[in-house]
């Protein structure tokens, strides 16, 4: 008669559930992070898939006691990014372009208040970045952004002020 071992498969499934939770728990705060910083939802939903099939292959190693799970996988997917834009060249030189890849709708006021914005969010550190994005560019509240980010809902409400203080600051420097 044989002898089965059931712990491995059953200590194999309670990892899955686990990962599944934790996935679920952090998948938002990951997307957001990534959104921020690539160019298109398509290049940062592949991202942020090869960050956690990554971190499901590699879930044993995991430790707890050294980070959050979200911040375990958004590391992992940074270096994702970094991955990507090393792999990504350019493909045409910008002096070859057509000139139909400069038009931007809504004409020169439109091109002037997208180069301000990203030369004003060129001065906040990352997370007010992610912060500004989830609020303004996604249209969150600053509860569901608290409830994504894991953060206490006037924490978000001071960063954002913060935030929002010194792009007007900066804007007033430039004056």
């Amino acid at each position: 008669m044989r002898h089965i071992q059931v712990t491995p498969l059953i200590q194999r499934k309670q990892q899955e559930r686990e990962f599944e939770r934790l996935y679920r728990e952090s998948y938002g705060a990951v997307y957001g992070y990534v959104r921020v910083r690539m160019s298109s939802d398509a290049d940062a939903e592949d991202i942020v898939s090869e960050a956690f099939l990554k971190a499901a292959r590699s879930f044993s190693t995991f430790d707890p006691t050294r980070a959050k799970f979200g911040t375990w996988v958004t590391t992992i997917a940074k270096n994702c990014m970094i991955s990507h834009y090393r792999r990504v060249k350019p493909t045409t030189a910008l002096d070859d372009a057509p000139q139909e890849v400069y038009k931007v709708e809504g004409g020169q006021d439109n091109v002037d208040n997208l180069l301000l914005a990203k030369q004003l969010l060129a001065h906040l550190d990352d997370d007010e970045r992610v912060l500004i994005a989830l609020k303004y560019r996604d249209g969150l509240r600053n509860v569901d952004i608290a409830r994504e980010l894991n953060m206490n809902a006037s924490t978000v409400a001071t960063v954002l002020a913060r935030a929002l203080a010194k792009m007007r600051a900066q804007v007033e420097r430039s004056m």
